[in-house]
């Protein structure tokens, strides 16, 4: 205490002798259940290694963290690199739990039980035992959270489970402004606070406590009768101010803040998007459909679907896109790719499909090539008819300039001729004067700077400038 009195605390600490408990329907299921989490564990590393090799295969071994690290496959690894000190702190646990069994059995065989030194070293046990608990209960705790995530991407594949994720991930840059205004104006009432109650009341006594009692407050659980003691008037205007500013303005902004971009993100969404109901009853179709051969597995699709089109690739252009490393150059293959479904030229086509798989009914080829078309349609939409005009209107600019840039440089031409000509006082031009003109026209044209229109134009207009029609060099 403040007066210098020493309190003595008791805290009373347990944990389980056995690990695996003591019943064998209890000891079935736990052993059970931790064959299955591993072998889940094993199954992500196996995914997640197996797609680390694809993509270095397919983009080159340089580009594997650009088209493979994002947050979900960080997430990813969180999940599987996190249960390396989840197992170790279960084990250390395990075993320090048998090591006080142990003692304390060879102590009872022994009758040692009143052996002071034996007893030190099952306290010493003892202690290691709960210490080894709470690590691990410490661990433990923070691995749910990595299942959260998880699970957040599961419900990222749901148009409508993904709004919650979405508008986070929308809104999470005014949620970071606004969270640094909101932990300045936090931070003034913690130390208002401190200096204000804090030699009375024990929960303002230092500025770690005062943090806490401020954001108990923002949460509305505020202790008026024990702030009133400190006087009313203070009091009061701390109370006050702090409602009005903190709870009542910078919480509801938060909340439009939130809400804003949640309405946003459900617009994009649209109405017709797909529930979950239609979802389960869309997987059920397809699993019984792939029972009773009524529909093909998308695995088998894809496969056919990838070496279809890499035969047609290879027939007509891949050649073009293989670097000096061996690999694809997949991104700009992409640009063509698109640019051939903006024509209308089909790289693999419901005929190569249904040649391929001929158990696959025009109904299931229809559906799978109009929903791509669906997708590909949303992650590029169509220009807007304003877009188009802003885009011609470019387009007009920049041939307008190409023009005006030609015809400065006729005109500069044509006028170094001319000056040639007075300095020179003659009343024709030989040919060979007419060469550093035309020397730099020439440049320009190997450069691509001109067009060979404006080539031959600006070629006239040198000629023209000294009334000659024919130059022979």
């Amino acid at each position: 205490s403040r007066s210098g009195h020493i309190w003595k605390r008791i805290v009373v600490q347990s944990f389980y002798m056995s690990t695996y408990g003591t019943d064998v329907p209890g000891v079935v299921t736990l052993v059970a259940a931790l064959s299955v989490w591993c072998l889940m564990l094993a199954r992500n590393l196996l995914v997640e290694t197996r797609e680390i090799f694809t993509t270095a295969r397919t983009y080159g071994p340089s580009k594997v963290l650009k088209h493979y690290v994002d947050f979900w496959n960080i997430v990813d690894w969180i999940s599987i690199l996190g249960s390396i000190p989840l197992l170790l702190a279960w084990f250390s646990y395990d075993g320090a739990v048998a090591a006080v069994n142990d003692a304390a059995d060879k102590m009872i065989r022994e009758g040692t039980l009143s052996d002071v030194p034996a007893l030190n070293e099952l306290y010493l046990l003892v202690d290691d035992a709960n210490w080894a608990n709470k690590l691990q209960r410490y661990v433990l705790c923070l691995y749910p959270i990595v299942v959260m995530l998880r699970l957040f991407k599961s419900f990222h594949a749901q148009p409508r489970l993904a709004l919650v994720t979405k508008t986070l991930v929308e809104c999470y840059v005014d949620i970071a402004h606004f969270g640094l205004v909101l932990s300045v104006i936090a931070t003034t009432y913690t130390v208002t606070g401190t200096c204000l109650f804090g030699q009375d009341l024990y929960y303002y006594a230092n500025f770690q406590r005062s943090l806490h009692a401020t954001f108990r407050m923002i949460l509305g659980d505020s202790d008026w009768d024990d702030m009133s003691t400190v006087g009313l008037q203070p009091a009061g205007v701390f109370h006050w101010t702090f409602n009005i500013l903190l709870r009542t303005i910078m919480l509801n902004m938060l909340l439009a803040i939130i809400m804003d971009t949640y309405t946003k993100v459900k617009e994009s969404v649209g109405v017709n998007a797909e529930t979950l109901n239609s979802q389960a009853k869309e997987i059920w179709r397809r699993f019984w459909g792939a029972r009773n051969g009524s529909w093909v597995a998308f695995p088998d699709v894809m496969d056919v679907l990838e070496s279809t089109a890499v035969k047609i690739l290879e027939k007509e252009f891949v050649d073009r896109y293989r670097a000096a490393d061996g690999a694809l150059d997949i991104e700009q293959l992409m640009v063509d790719a698109k640019e051939m479904m903006d024509t209308d030229e089909s790289l693999v086509s419901m005929q190569h499909i249904l040649e391929a798989l001929p158990s696959m009914g025009w109904k299931q080829v229809n559906e799978m090539f109009t929903g791509a078309r669906g997708v590909y349609e949303k992650r590029y939409p169509p220009p807007s008819d304003d877009m188009r005009a802003l885009n011609a209107l470019r387009l007009d600019v920049l041939v307008l300039q190409e023009k005006v840039h030609v015809l400065k440089l006729g005109v500069n031409i044509v006028n170094s001729v001319q000056r040639q000509k007075a300095t020179q006082g003659q009343e024709v031009i030989h040919a060979a004067q007419l060469l550093p003109p035309l020397q730099q026209l020439n440049e320009m044209a190997e450069q691509d700077l001109v067009t060979p229109d404006e080539y031959d134009q600006c070629k006239t207009m040198i000629l023209a400038g000294q009334g000659i029609s024919t130059l022979h060099i």
